[in-house]
């Protein structure tokens, strides 16, 4: 991952040398600024800061269906992972009373979401019901057509601190989005071989990385 990043830097310095121009021109080039302003930080949802008040103070956006209130609509499980029953207590994604339960080897997917060209990072809640590993977090990244374009591991959530809901940690921004990706999901994978996790409001950080 650490060699990634600055070849997409490198892809990245035209656009922004792009919109730099445009800036300066005439306001007859506002439909430009307007263009890539649309593919460098797309409007995928209402952003919020749902995290605020664990020090976070980042602007969010839901991912579709984030919370599973429409049941699995737009999800992909498979066997052992349900929508089940409990919310995280903080209601960050609005009023809800369901999230996603995975038993041991379960793998559940959100719907697929938009993706900007900078580096996006991803948070959600999470509880261990008894389970004795990590709860998993990966992004798939896809193209126009639907076809996969990588997969990427992103972070594993211990049990150890997670006996109550809890926010997951920042999960680290640096994503390498791989060149003519337009959509992604995060996949939640049990990594446990007893015990459930639960996994409730999942939202994506569109902005560049702060670090």
């Amino acid at each position: 991952m650490a060699t990634a990043a600055p070849s997409f830097r490198r892809l990245l310095a035209p656009v922004v040398l792009a919109a730099a121009f445009a800036l300066a021109a005439p306001a007859a080039n506002a439909g430009l600024i307007s263009g890539i302003g649309n593919l460098l930080l797309p409007t995928c949802g209402t952003v919020s800061q749902p995290f605020a008040q664990f020090g976070d103070g980042h602007s969010y956006y839901p991912v579709p269906n984030n919370g599973l209130e429409n049941g699995a609509t737009g999800w992909s499980m498979d066997a052992g992972a349900s929508v089940g029953s409990g919310n995280e207590p903080w209601y960050a994604g609005g009023w809800g009373s369901h999230s996603l339960v995975l038993a041991p080897g379960a793998t559940a997917s959100t719907p697929a979401t938009c993706i900007s060209l900078l580096d996006p990072s991803v948070r959600a809640f999470a509880r261990s019901n008894g389970a004795d590993d990590a709860l998993n977090v990966q992004v798939v990244f896809y193209g126009l057509t639907g076809n996969l374009l990588g997969v990427l591991n992103v972070a594993d959530q211990q049990p150890d601190g997670f006996s109550t809901w809890q926010p997951t940690g920042g999960v680290s921004s640096l994503l390498a989005v791989p060149v003519a990706t337009t959509s992604f999901r995060i996949r939640f994978t049990s990594l446990a071989a007893r015990g459930t996790w639960q996994v409730d409001d999942v939202f994506v950080d569109p902005w560049i990385n702060r670090a």
